[in-house]
Parts: structure tokens; C-alpha cells; sequence
């Protein structure tokens, strides 16, 4: 019996199952088509700055994410700001969640809001009465508009499609209700800190992809960037391996030998994410209005826009810190901020830059506002489309999947990617324990 273990992918889910893996005992190889780790959430150089190929932000239900990273004998505290989850409205107002213990803060939040009338409130009594038969009864599948069919136009606009767009990245027309309630259930209704933003002090490569690369090679793990595995036939058949790359890919290498599983994973949907990152000068007559330029910054909801498809206009603006080498660069009392449009058109980035611009102006009341980069993420998550059928981690004896796609309660998000890691590895050793006791030596630990 082999105790390597070949690993494709070295983004989230390939580093999680690495590490999984060699804390197992297991010797890691581990291969990426790319010059860098980290996948779809790592950082990109541009003018002597480091950004993030998309705006990310965790929040403290991710326990398995903060776990890992803690792994490496970093402390989440120093790399994130912790927030209590709260966005403010470009009209100053601000919408929050009470700092307590106690649960149900959403629903708490809600009702005692002064922005939503007493009416408004009363719309939600349906969507509150599913979720409890969801839990009791296990209902079909539906999408997030039917689930909240007949609620206040001003909850879905100000609350309901924001927490959905944020979380899935997939408009509510179309989204998982299933999925949708998990988040929130995880998140809201788990201990007071799941509720949490957590906010990177830190490019998002140096808080993982970088020590993580760093901390298996020092545990004897054989790393191959800039390595592009394009055939199974490539992998030694007698070593048990996981598939971490995109489903796009990991369909293509299993297309000759595995149809079934390839047909599903060929199906799924993508939407895209644009990251918009501009600079601009705060009028003093604003600063009252305006939220604080200290670092991390406000979270703004500038979703003034019923966009149920390929959005262009922003849905949320994040203030941002810039590298501490180029802070003094910049002139005194510049802000940065980061301006996100989930599901995005991945064609319409001019349009999509035009009005991040003007939300810039007219929502954040910038002055000067000069545009420092634009990345738009064509296939930054999958479609979460209620009745989606998510490939299976299990591909065949000795070979997993790991990727946010597969199988599993999240949507397309780190802590999505991450878990699936740690469960192909697990079902991995988990096989290998049967297989030797039946025999069967082909490609197991």
C-alpha cells in the first residue's frame, strides 16, 4: 500500500486537502497549472500595489476556514478585522445586527428597524413559517424570489438580495432557497461571532496561499507550479489523487473515462464577479454624512438597482486600506474602496466601470475619484440555482473531486471550497481502509 497522495490544484480546496493530508501522515505531491497558489482568491500585482482578483470577505461561521488557516500557526485576529455585520445605506442610514448573544439576531434586527414599517415586517411571517418546515419536514427545493414571494419590495431590495447576492452570487430569481436558508441558519443562528465580517488586514495570498505553500513544503510535501496536468493517464494509477481544479476542468479529464460524473460537472453554471477599485478625495462638508476613512472601512449597500441577470450597476462598496510601502503615494484624506457586482455581466465590463464611477460620486461622495483597477472574475463562483444537481465528491475508487462545486450545504464560497478538500482526503483513507481488507490494491493509500 502507497502512502503518497497526488493532489491537481492548488487553490483553496487542493491546499486544504494538502493539508489534511500531511496531517494524516500522508506525502503530498501537488501540482498547479499557475506561477502562483491560491486559485480564484489571491492576490495580483498592479502599479507597484496588490489587489485581490475579487473582493473577499469571511465571515465567522467559516470555522473550518479560520481552522486551517490557524494551521499554520497564524492567528485570525492579527489578519482579519472582526465586525459586527452591519452595511450602511449612501443615505447614511445603517442596517445591523444587535451585539448580543442572544438568537434570531436577524429577525430581531428586523423588526425593531425604523427603516421597514410595521407592514413591511409582517410580509416575512411566510418565509419564517417555511424555514421552520424546512427544518421539520424537509421541503423540496425552490428559488429564493418564490420563498419570499409576497414580501415588501423594500426588505427583497434593502435586505433579502443583498444577503443573496453576497452569499451565492446568484441573483434570487434563480437562487437555492435551500442553500440560501443554511447560510443564514450558520450564520445567525450558531454562537454570536458566526455573524461576524471579517475583513483582511492583509493581501488575501499572504494570509493562506503563500504560508500554506510554505508550511507543506517544510513537511516534505513535492510542490509543481506551472505544472498543467491534461490527462488522468499523466497521474501514476497506483496513487490515489483529487481532482481540486475547476469543474470546466475536471469534466475535460474524466470526459473519456468517467462520462457520468463528467456530464455533471460540464453542467454547472458560472457567474461572474467584478471588482472595481477606485480612489477618491472626501469633501470635508461629506464627512459627517459619509462613513469613517479608517481602515477596514464601511460596508455600503448601493443596491438601488432591480437587476435580476447579468448585472452592471454595484451592489455593495467595501473601504479599503492600501500597502503600507505606497500609503504615502497617495495625497492625505484619500479613500479607497473596493465596488462589487455580484453576478456580474462578464461582457459589459466598460458599462460596469462607467457605473462604478458614478456610484463612486454620487453614492459615496468621492471627489476625484480615479479608477486604480477592474478585474473582472468570469467563473468566479457557480450558478446556485435551486434543484442544481452538484457533482458527487466520489469520482471512483482511489480518485475525489474537491472543489466549492461539489456536493455539499454551501454555495460557492471559501468555506465551500475548503470543507470539500478536507472531505475528499477523508473519504480517501476512509476507502483505503476497506479496499486493503478486500484486496483491492488499485490506487489506494
Amino acid at each position: 500500500m502507497t502512502r503518497d497522495i497526488t493532489i491537481v490544484g492548488a487553490g483553496w480546496a487542493g491546499l486544504a486537502a494538502a493539508v489534511k493530508a500531511t496531517q494524516l501522515g500522508l506525502k503530498v505531491h501537488l501540482f498547479d497549472a499557475a506561477n502562483a497558489p491560491g486559485g480564484r482568491a489571491k492576490s495580483v500585482a498592479h502599479q507597484g500595489q496588490l489587489f485581490d482578483n475579487g473582493q473577499h470577505a469571511l465571515i465567522g461561521a467559516y470555522s473550518e476556514t479560520l481552522g486551517l488557516i490557524q494551521t499554520m500557526d497564524l492567528q485570525p485576529q492579527a489578519l482579519f478585522e472582526r465586525q459586527a455585520m452591519k452595511w450602511q445605506y449612501p443615505r447614511g442610514e445603517c442596517y445591523a445586527l444587535p451585539q448580543d448573544a442572544y438568537p434570531l439576531k436577524a429577525l430581531r434586527s428586523l423588526l425593531f428597524s425604523k427603516r421597514f414599517s410595521v407592514r413591511e415586517k409582517s410580509t416575512l411571517l411566510k418565509p419564517l413559517f417555511f424555514s421552520v418546515s424546512q427544518a421539520l419536514w424537509g421541503k423540496t427545493d425552490d428559488t429564493v424570489a418564490h420563498l419570499f414571494q409576497g414580501v415588501s419590495p423594500k426588505i427583497m431590495r434593502d435586505i433579502i438580495s443583498p444577503l443573496c447576492l453576497s452569499a451565492l452570487n446568484t441573483p434570487v430569481s434563480v437562487a437555492s432557497a435551500n442553500i440560501f436558508m443554511r447560510v443564514l441558519k450558520d450564520a445567525f443562528a450558531n454562537p454570536p461571532q458566526s455573524c461576524e465580517f471579517l475583513f483582511p488586514r492583509l493581501p488575501l495570498s499572504d494570509i493562506f496561499p503563500l504560508p500554506c505553500l510554505n508550511w507543506l513544503r517544510e513537511r516534505g510535501a513535492r510542490i509543481q507550479l506551472n505544472h498543467r496536468i491534461d490527462d488522468l493517464q499523466d497521474l501514476d494509477p497506483h496513487v490515489p489523487a483529487i481532482l481540486a481544479v475547476p469543474p470546466w476542468q475536471a469534466s475535460l479529464l474524466t470526459h473519456d473515462k468517467y462520462p457520468q460524473w463528467s456530464m455533471l460537472a460540464k453542467h454547472i453554471k458560472h457567474r461572474a464577479i467584478a471588482s472595481i477599485y477606485v480612489k477618491g478625495l472626501r469633501a470635508e462638508s461629506d464627512s459627517k454624512q459619509a462613513p469613517s476613512s479608517s481602515y477596514p472601512g464601511s460596508l455600503m449597500c448601493l443596491n438601488d438597482h432591480d437587476e435580476s441577470e447579468d448585472c452592471v450597476h454595484p451592489q455593495f462598496g467595501l473601504q479599503r486600506d492600501v500597502n503600507a510601502s505606497t500609503r504615502n503615494s497617495h495625497p492625505e484624506g484619500a479613500e479607497h474602496w473596493a465596488l462589487i457586482v455580484s453576478a456580474a455581466d462578464p461582457n459589459a465590463r466598460q458599462t460596469i466601470i462607467e457605473n462604478a464611477l458614478k456610484a463612486a460620486c454620487e453614492q459615496l461622495k468621492l471627489s476625484d475619484v480615479q479608477l486604480e483597477l477592474c478585474t473582472v472574475e468570469k467563473r468566479a463562483t457557480f450558478s446556485c440555482d435551486a434543484h442544481l444537481q452538484r457533482p458527487p465528491c466520489w469520482i471512483d475508487s482511489g480518485l475525489m473531486a474537491a472543489g466549492d462545486y461539489v456536493q455539499g450545504p454551501y454555495p460557492g464560497t471559501l468555506e465551500g471550497a475548503v470543507r470539500s478538500g478536507f472531505q475528499a482526503v477523508t473519504q480517501l483513507v476512509d476507502a483505503s481502509f476497506v479496499s486493503s481488507h478486500a484486496g483491492n490494491t488499485s490506487r489506494v493509500l
